[in-house]
């Protein structure tokens, strides 16, 4: 095996996932580790802190040796659809040996058991399910709590934010028949939703916090030593960090010109949540506000800010459900790689299973109508991202033309 596959959002990268990408090669053995990376919007439903070059040059200053960006179509998604998009990804590249993710257990086998329980939900289990939603939980609360009651799984184990992702991970490369080689490395430091600077590896969500607080002293003291200038420099100049705040006006305009059955028809509104969408556009105006109206114990806070992307991006169901049963994608972009590894990026020109994108301008006579049309949705959602940033003098669009791969 010499190249290892890692998913990430690295929203900001920090010293936990440079110590991941680092134990990935170490455990699996391979030399080269691919990350599959969101590009301008995140799964929790929000514009990436720093945009997509940005992060990738942290990744490869510390031990990635290529990115790839996961299309925005899988990359705001529920967990399902983000694992299943980027698995799709990592075998159309053609050279991925293993999978490697961060966990909180570390524990391969009882994750690849409660995966399997997953993948064949009994009639049990299925009443079990609409008995939990009907009481009001959140689909992902009530499917742990169903599980538990039918296995010896707790549902605290099925929940835990690292293994929400990596049992999707697995069921996708179940699924598909993949011959990659699945491996986890125990999450070490703070946990997931842990707001705290103190401890040997920050979450994400704390340095965010931090810099959102204006207190970057602190946060950085949680990210490689090698980027704090390259993050210092965007957050000066105004880049960073993207607030979904700035599309209030975006958003509105999108909601007040939207009909009940046009809203009805994006990916994950379901069960009438539309009705309550258009309510909310009547009562508040401010994005937090907006959220905090339309969230309920069953719909929650992630998958409400997912949907209002989802919305500013017209990502509707049916087309979500096309690209996932397509045997391919339509392409793969490359963001960034090692220069001192550039064999990467000729073989996976050599061996990936779709048209390899370096450069945008030659687009149009490599792709395919489906191809163009992806690629599309990717141009607005980054043209959507600068729209977020702080300052208006970067707010400009085209940047997917105008700035080239990262290559360090």
């Amino acid at each position: 095996m010499n190249t290892v596959g890692i998913i990430a959002e690295f929203n900001p990268f920090h010293k936990g996932h440079q110590y991941i990408i680092e134990k990935a090669k170490a455990h699996t053995g391979c030399p080269r580790a691919l990350i599959v990376m969101s590009g301008s919007f995140v799964q929790r439903g929000e514009p990436a802190f720093f945009d997509k070059w940005t992060r990738t040059k942290c990744a490869l200053l510390n031990g990635a040796d290529m990115v790839l960006e996961l299309p925005v179509l899988f990359a705001v998604a529920n967990a399902e659809i983000f694992a299943t998009g980027s698995i799709k990804l990592l075998e159309d590249t053609g050279m991925v040996q293993a999978l490697c993710f961060g966990s909180e257990s570390g524990d391969l086998p009882a994750m690849q058991e409660a995966a399997k329980l997953m993948m064949n939900e009994t009639e049990e289990f299925q009443r079990l399910l609409k008995q939990h939603l009907d009481e009001g939980m959140s689909y992902p609360a009530a499917r742990s709590k169903a599980l538990e009651t039918i296995s010896q799984i707790s549902s605290e184990f099925l929940s835990r934010p690292n293994h929400i992702l990596g049992l999707e991970y697995l069921k996708a490369l179940e699924r598909s028949g993949s011959t990659i080689q699945p491996c986890t490395i125990r999450r070490k430091g703070n946990s997931y939703h842990d707001n705290s600077l103190q401890g040997e590896f920050a979450s994400a969500a704390a340095i965010r916090k931090a810099l959102l607080e204006e207190n970057p002293t602190e946060a950085f003291l949680q990210v490689p030593e090698n980027i704090v200038d390259l993050l210092t420099r965007e957050i000066s100049l105004g880049t960073a960090p993207a607030s979904m705040e700035h599309l209030t006006g975006a958003l509105h305009y999108k909601l007040r010109t939207m009909a009940p059955e046009e809203l009805h028809e994006i990916l994950e509104v379901t069960e009438g949540l539309e009705n309550r969408i258009l309510r909310a556009i009547e009562n508040e105006y401010f994005v937090e506000d907006l959220v905090a109206y339309i969230k309920t114990k069953r719909y929650t806070r992630s998958k409400i800010q997912r949907i209002l992307v989802h919305i500013l991006l017209d990502i509707q169901a049916k087309e979500t459900d096309y690209f996932l049963k397509k045997k391919h994608l339509p392409y793969i972009r490359v963001l960034g790689f090692q220069k001192d590894h550039a064999d990467i990026l000729g073989d996976l020109t050599e061996q990936a299973k779709c048209p390899v994108l370096t450069n945008l301008k030659k687009a149009p006579e490599l792709l395919d109508e489906d191809g163009r049309h992806l690629l599309a949705l990717e141009k607005l959602a980054t043209d959507l991202q600068a729209l977020a940033a702080p300052n208006p003098l970067y707010r400009m669009p085209n940047r997917d033309f105008t700035t080239p791969m990262a290559i360090l």
